[in-house]
């Protein structure tokens, strides 16, 4: 992960891996097309230096990539909000569908290989666009402010009780695969490394 002093949030190092071997080239051969050092592409790889916006860009250009591939997230640049989609894609499933003239999100089904860390995501996004859907409906349905709404998305996950739940019904079968894989995952764990905490999800009714 990036160290606090680096503005890249986002696992740079695993997306110029990602894109370097996927062209084939070496961490040398990447290195000379860009005129660093073998050593400073290892380093970026690793998460030890983050290049600035010009080397990132002679980065992306070495690979035949666009550089919104490898920079942060920026949800407020389209092309930035896009790479957000495909990766959304990749972890999740969400890919886009044409109906009748409109773009929809759908979720497709979770791959017969996903790992248990990989169900685990996939089942908790899924309950959670389902939560999400709901929320949605009650807003447009006239029972939740647009200023309500947007609290409600301030405290999700964390502080989502019973009585913001506002009538959701949450999936038994889900509910009770994550509970499975929480635990399977965190036993799964390196000793010490566990913090013994379920991964986040919307809470459970007190109900």
């Amino acid at each position: 992960m990036a160290k606090a002093e680096s503005k890249y949030i986002h696992p740079l190092g695993d997306k110029i891996r990602k894109y370097r071997t996927a062209k084939g080239f070496t961490q040398k051969e990447l290195g000379e097309k860009c005129q660093l050092n073998e050593s400073t592409i290892r380093n970026y790889e690793l998460g030890n230096r983050y290049p600035d916006e010009v080397t990132l860009n002679t980065i992306a250009d070495a690979l035949g990539i666009d550089k919104h591939a490898l920079a942060d997230p920026n949800p407020a640049k389209v092309f930035s909000a896009v790479q957000i989609l495909f990766e959304l894609e990749d972890r999740y499933g969400i890919i886009p569908k044409l109906v009748d003239g409109e773009v929809h999100l759908l979720q497709f089904p979770l791959k017969k290989d996903a790992t248990p860390s990989e169900e685990l995501n996939y089942l908790q996004m899924k309950e959670s666009l389902r939560l999400w859907s709901h929320i949605r409906k009650v807003c447009d349905d006239g029972n939740l402010l647009d200023e309500e709404y947007s609290v409600w998305k301030s405290l999700y996950p964390d502080y989502i009780t019973s009585d913001k739940q506002f009538g959701y019904i949450e999936d038994p079968e889900i509910e009770k695969r994550i509970q499975e894989l929480n635990e399977l995952t965190q036993a799964a764990m390196p000793e010490g490394k566990s913090d013994n905490k379920p991964s986040k999800r919307p809470r459970k009714s007190s109900l």
